[in-house]
């Protein structure tokens, strides 16, 4: 490029030009883009503007933990020894062509393996791999805790979990016109405050359907 960039244009053109990614490896029945495909795809840009990411460590220190994994040849939980390693990372981005321009990012490494040297392998494949993903912003939902209760509560619920509210309205609707009560499913549904069942969430049916449970406990014991 003809034109002079400092190292914050640099970077900011480096994120500009990232392609989407796709989930490339697996691991604990989730599918994550690896830390690896990250680096293929910037590194192309990293070299056209003379870009070094330099990682160094500091506070590094170890510690045996005692593991319960259960064992299928013996068919029972064994006690084992594994380690965890923690670490404070340091990533410098330079600008090799004003190598006095420099940005430091401090992160956080910690890796668990049944041996010190994979634990330490471990943490800093992690790391390397968070640490680009969050500083290029990219999403991680498969690496979020949170991430299957967000599916959970965002995504639109298919016909089964509308059949089964519906279900349940009809039931309590049931029982208390059992004890003399004429109440419709419109009206249960007018007392949940469902407007429209199709824009429900699957968060939201799951407390409607926990609501009319509690309503039918409180009739049957003051049955």
């Amino acid at each position: 490029m003809s034109e002079k960039l400092n190292l914050y244009q640099k970077i900011a053109d480096v994120k500009a030009n990232i392609e989407g990614f796709t989930k490339d490896t697996k691991g604990f029945n989730y599918s994550y883009v690896s830390g690896s495909q990250v680096l293929h795809r910037i590194r192309s840009k990293m070299i056209e503007h003379n870009l070094l990411l330099v990682p160094k460590t500091v506070n590094e220190n170890y510690k045996p933990i005692e593991v319960k994994k259960y064992n299928k040849k013996l068919d029972r939980e064994v006690v084992t020894t594994e380690f965890v390693v923690e670490m404070q990372l340091i990533y410098v981005w330079i600008d090799a062509d004003n190598p006095t321009d420099r940005l430091e990012c401090h992160f956080y490494a910690v890796g668990q393996q049944d041996d010190v040297s994979k634990a330490h392998g471990t943490a800093l494949t992690y790391a390397e791999r968070y640490f680009l993903m969050k500083f290029f912003n990219i999403p991680t939902d498969e690496d979020d805790a949170d991430a299957k209760q967000k599916r959970e509560q965002y995504t639109k619920p298919d016909a089964k979990a509308i059949g089964t509210l519906k279900q349940e309205m009809l039931k309590f609707s049931k029982l208390m016109q059992s004890q003399g009560k004429q109440v419709s499913v419109e009206d249960v549904q007018q007392n949940l405050g469902i407007s429209d069942l199709q824009s429900l969430t699957n968060s939201q049916i799951s407390t409607c359907i926990k609501k009319i449970d509690n309503w039918s406990k409180q009739v049957k014991e003051n049955e």
